[in-house]
């Protein structure tokens, strides 16, 4: 028997940014912090909780 799982779907992390509305800098640092290329494609949940680690990190904080 195999178990039916739903996954969440993938987006790409500049589709994500722009239904977020975030500002060009803040889609730059979050790439920076989390070593994301354009076109990553990411749940909501990892880019939700991604972009949270970011504004709530220390300054200077390195990768997240």
């Amino acid at each position: 028997m195999s178990k039916n799982t739903i996954k969440a779907p993938l987006m790409p992390v500049e589709t994500l940014a722009d239904t977020a509305k975030l500002p060009s800098w803040e889609l730059a640092a979050l790439r920076q912090a989390t070593d994301w290329a354009d076109g990553k494609q990411v749940t909501q949940s990892e880019f939700d909780t991604a972009l949270n680690r970011l504004r709530t990190r220390p300054q200077g904080g390195g990768t997240i």
